[in-house]
């Protein structure tokens, strides 16, 4: 076996495919893989998080008041553990190899005491592994004829070089810039080298436009991505792209513009299956966060059956809360969806939702946290053999990192941790997610370039070298030690490079992609704003003039490449819409309020909701508070007149009854408040609902209420068919006589304004069913229950509410003559294919004036419109 050896291979492709036998391009990952598989030491290794549970066990055992670890282990053990593991693991690495428990320094003396639990106990990493091999490759031979080294020894790490010195090196041969021509690429290239040397430049290069050289900068990424695809797409033969930065990016900018994705993966902690144990974790506390668990219930992969989720989750979006009857005829229709598995589903449904939640202060039990991440652990192992490849990766991702995290439960419970507060939980799953997942759909393609994400990747010279968004790169940073604490590294065996070496050989590395440019390099810099690379400060410097050619001109000068984009307007709005001839609207058999003040106010939004039956986004999120305190008003006024004589109960039972009921409703429709930072919302609902309550109930009872039915149901008809409705509150007197009263939760302009003006038309719709029912009309009012203001036009039957005085002799009655001239009135535009659009700004015309013995038309709150962005652009926005 030949190999080829580069210090920054692994994961790269900088070098150009070839069919042979029994040769590899590996870096030290990949070497240890081949020399552990042919020594015999390939085995099951513990995950980075199970390590660092087992370091945290040492550090646990040596702790004592005047360890220099022993504040911050107290206050984050895992982060101290993970921060601690990872010098020991830097130091194996570098050659420890003696003894520092008599060290000066006593940083080094605590973790050498702590090293002697750590031998015995964490599972060996890398540079321990290496010295396995050291001992073995004595013992036995390997097959390996022959290691091209493509780094210089010096720049392995000292385990790795006690390798090396075992192995058949050819040290690769000094390469210089691999231009074939002269050029101004050439030029650069040997400037560049003999910087490289430590050798003066002299004269300042000329910039030679013959296409060697390109460098171009965007005010966008997408825009320079835009025409780096073009450029890829229109040339022949291979090359190299790399990409340092936002290479997810720009596959996604060649994948939109046809070109073959470069296989730029970037791992991320935020794949879908890599979400699903946090969020799962997240919600095992108390107060819930609802947030977390609409997350859960919403997510793309979960563990609770999907029309079952999707049912609890709609619920928690309109009513926060788990319990109570709302919550029971959600599982009621889950029960009836699932025949025969609703055991099954509402089994799980206990396990993830419905399950004991712990206190953050006390945290929750190591066992419990064990057993519910062991249930997702099954979940995804069950999904291993998906037949799509995509799913089987996403699955096996969450698989491992589920297993690692199982692990690490399991190594704290051995080590008698009872109980994990959230932090501590947070930093272990981020511990078993380690770097993340790549995305299986966005490898390479066929035709795609050779791709390296490190330029020191580079191992042989291409024809084109593309360098995508040279941006500022990181920078090797300074050690967490003294130079005291350095000095006794050393004489412990440790040897670790300077960092002025560590930037040295960093400022070489970067060099090697413009080095491996034979005919062409291009240069896409950031957009201008942004720090860019020191390696293109070196090369503007060394010029006389820098052609940086800007992309924007490109979208206005047509070419054969770039066809001019004509400009097409997004649609704008305009009063009235008309249906096609041979498009007929069916008329809608059952109306109620909602659905008549959309028809008869603005059409348009009528027909794109009912007729069309368009539906908003499926996205869900938690009520906002305007309509959440309204719904928890509604909910707990009912519920207090469902009680037994509720109009005879005093101030004090009322008070009595309102705080029981008011933590029930808010633990089951409510509970977003319960979440921290919301204490003084809660409250403050709590107050200001108890005393617009008991005003509510003053008001009843100084009227002379004798009967109360709430959310009464009334059905009836109209001139258009069958008319439906839900009355807030339906008041009867002793005398036969009955009110209808709207609760609404705020309004204190609104409502007077609409009672001044006898437009009062929800309070019409459903007086004329309960006359159609009773044969009279009854009183109408609006209680605001924020304010706790009963509205009425009159005192007649309520002595002490606020009177509003009509600025018209007309009353309900007529209101409703009114509404049926104008229902009439829309019909007929209805039937001919004519929806008005009524929103602020579109100028009203002709056809847009109500008959005069209908009402006038008002513009509705846009905020509740759906539809308003299917209602074209609006002018000047």
């Amino acid at each position: 076996m030949r190999l080829r050896l580069g210090i920054h291979l692994d994961g790269q492709r900088g070098w150009q495919p070839s069919d042979t036998l029994g040769a590899m391009v590996v870096g030290p990952m990949g070497l240890l893989n081949v020399l552990e598989t042919q020594l015999g030491l390939l085995r099951a290794r513990p995950s980075q998080a199970e390590r660092i549970v087992q370091y945290r066990q040492c550090l646990k055992r040596c702790d004592t008041p005047s360890r220099f670890y022993h504040r911050t282990f107290e206050m984050d053990e895992l982060g101290t553990a993970a921060t601690l593991l990872g010098w020991r693991d830097l130091w194996h690495l570098h050659g420890w190899r003696e003894e520092m428990a008599a060290a000066k320094e006593s940083r080094l003396r605590d973790l050498a005491a702590v090293e002697k639990e750590a031998l015995q106990t964490v599972g060996a990493g890398i540079g321990e592994r290496l010295l396995a091999v050291v001992t073995a490759m004595d013992r036995r031979k390997l097959a390996v004829d022959e290691v091209e080294l493509l780094d210089p020894v010096a720049a392995f790490p000292k385990r790795w070089r006690d390798i090396l010195a075992r192995l058949p090196l050819r040290l690769r041969d000094a390469r210089e810039g691999e231009a074939v021509v002269e050029s101004t690429l050439w030029d650069l290239q040997r400037a560049l080298i003999r910087i490289r040397v430590g050798e003066k430049v002299g004269d300042k290069l000329r910039w030679k436009e013959d296409g060697s050289l390109t460098v171009v900068r965007a005010e966008t990424r997408f825009l320079a991505g835009a025409w780096l695809a073009e450029r890829m797409g229109s040339k022949e033969g291979g090359g190299l792209i790399v990409a340092t930065a936002d290479g997810a990016m720009l596959d996604g900018i060649l994948a939109a513009s046809d070109v073959a994705r470069q296989g730029l993966l970037e791992a991320s902690a935020f794949r879908p299956a890599l979400q699903v144990l946090p969020l799962a974790l997240e919600i095992i506390w108390e107060p819930l966060n609802f947030y977390g668990l609409l997350q859960f219930l919403t997510h793309p992969v979960c563990p609770v059956s999907g029309y079952a989720r999707r049912k609890l989750a709609g619920k928690l979006a309109d009513k926060p809360g788990i319990g109570g009857e709302s919550w029971q005829r959600v599982l009621d229709e889950i029960d009836e969806h699932y025949g025969d598995r609703a055991k099954d589903v509402r089994k799980n449904i206990q396990l993830w939702v419905e399950h004991p939640r712990y206190a953050q202060d006390s945290g929750a039990p190591v066992d419990k946290v064990l057993a519910r991440v062991a249930y997702l652990t099954d979940y995804f192992r069950a999904r291993l053999v998906d037949t799509d490849r995509a799913a089987r990766i996403a699955f096996n991702a969450g698989f491992a990192q589920c297993k690692a995290c199982c692990d690490a439960l399991q190594g704290l419970l051995n080590q008698g941790v009872e109980t994990l507060r959230p932090r501590q939980l947070q930093r272990l799953v981020a511990q078993a997610t380690a770097r993340g997942s790549e995305n299986p759909l966005l490898e390479a393609e066929v035709g795609s370039l050779m791709g390296i994400t490190n330029p020191a990747a580079v191992v042989e010279g291409f024809d084109r070298v593309l360098w995508w968004q040279l941006g500022m790169p990181a920078l090797p940073s300074n050690y967490p030690w003294s130079q005291g604490e350095m000095n006794e590294l050393e004489a412990a065996g440790v040897v670790l490079p300077s960092l002025s070496d560590l930037l040295d050989r960093t400022a070489g590395d970067w060099l090697k992609p413009i080095l491996a440019a034979r005919k062409e390099l291009v240069l896409v810099l950031p957009p201008m704003g942004e720090e860019v690379h020191p390696v293109w400060l070196t090369i503007e410097a060394l010029f006389d003039k820098v052609v940086v050619s800007p992309l924007e001109p490109i979208l206005t000068e047509a070419d054969a490449a770039y066809p001019p984009v004509l400009h097409t307007p997004l649609p704008a709005r305009k009063r009235w819409w008309q249906l096609p001839e041979d498009v007929a609207i069916r008329k809608n058999e059952r109306a109620s309020f909602s659905s008549l003040e959309i028809q008869l106010f603005n059409p348009y939004q009528w027909l794109l909701r009912y007729p069309a039956a368009l539906r908003p986004s499926r996205i869900l999120s938690v009520s906002t508070d305007f309509r959440l305190f309204g719904n928890l008003a509604h909910g707990l006024v009912h519920s207090f007149f469902q009680t037994a004589a509720p109009l005879t109960v005093t101030d004090k039972d009322f008070r009595t009854w309102f705080d029981a009921a008011f933590d029930q409703i808010v633990d089951e429709e409510g509970a977003v408040l319960l979440m921290p930072g919301r204490r003084s919302d809660l409250e403050s609902l709590r107050i200001k609902l108890r005393a617009s309550m008991l005003q509510l109930l003053s008001q009843l009872k100084g009227a002379g209420i004798v009967r109360v039915d709430s959310e009464m149901d009334l059905v009836g008809s109209y001139v258009g068919g069958e008319l439906v409705g839900s009355a807030d509150l339906v008041l009867a007197k002793a005398s036969g006589e009955q009110a209808i009263v709207d609760m609404k939760w705020s309004g204190g302009k609104k409502y007077p304004e609409k009672l001044k003006q006898n437009r009062q038309l929800q309070l019409a719709i459903y007086g004329e069913l309960l006359r159609q029912a009773g044969g009279t009309w009854p009183s109408v009012a609006y209680y605001l229950l924020d304010g706790g203001q009963l509205l009425a036009t009159d005192a007649h039957f309520f002595p002490s509410a606020q009177t509003v005085r009509r600025n018209t002799d007309e009353g309900t009655a007529e209101l409703w003559l009114r509404f049926v001239e104008t229902w009439k009135w829309r019909q007929a535009q209805i039937d001919a294919g004519r929806f008005e659009v009524v929103l602020d700004g579109l100028a009203e015309d002709e056809d847009s004036a109500a008959p005069e013995a209908g009402l006038p038309v008002e513009t509705l709150t846009p905020e509740y419109n759906d539809y308003l962005a299917l209602a074209g652009c609006e002018l000047g926005a």
